[in-house]
């Protein structure tokens, strides 16, 4: 494999879709954004090896919005892909600060990114790095959009 990628298969998989494939042998690594949790690590079978990148999450707001403050969400609805600890953190967020957040769910993350830039949601949430990226691709205006 190493100097020939002819011999790597790349297999496009969601959020849910991933620990099954590993499991399965459907797939032989998973490289991704994925969190390293004891409840996964010990649970599902898997061996997560080093880390390569921390990160953490965070919320994607409009300019308009004047919000400055995950915690000036309150009863907002927030675009989030299904099956990560993203949705979960978002769920333990929400009710740990009393927000009453609406979650609006979906398998993919395109279409939680389309979602929140066609006006679906009040908010899109994800890891930091990930906001960045939608946020330089997706934005229409770069000064549209805080996160």
């Amino acid at each position: 494999m190493l100097g020939d990628p002819s011999k790597v298969k790349w297999v496009p998989l969601t959020a849910q879709q991933r620990f099954t494939a590993l499991q399965s042998g459907e797939i032989d690594i998973l490289s991704r954004n994925t969190t390293f949790t004891l409840t996964r690590d010990a649970s599902l079978g898997l061996h997560f090896t080093g880390v390569t990148y921390y990160d953490g999450q965070g919320f994607m707001v409009t300019t308009k919005s004047k919000i400055k403050s995950a915690k000036q969400l309150k009863g907002a609805t927030v675009c989030v892909q299904s099956g990560t600890t993203t949705e979960k953190n978002l769920t333990d967020f929400s009710r740990a600060n009393k927000l009453d957040m609406k979650p609006v769910v979906f398998e993919k993350q395109e279409a939680a990114t389309g979602a929140y830039f066609s006006g679906r949601c009040a908010t899109y949430t994800t890891d930091a790095s990930g906001l960045a990226s939608v946020r330089n691709r997706d934005a229409k205006d770069e000064a549209s959009c805080r996160a």
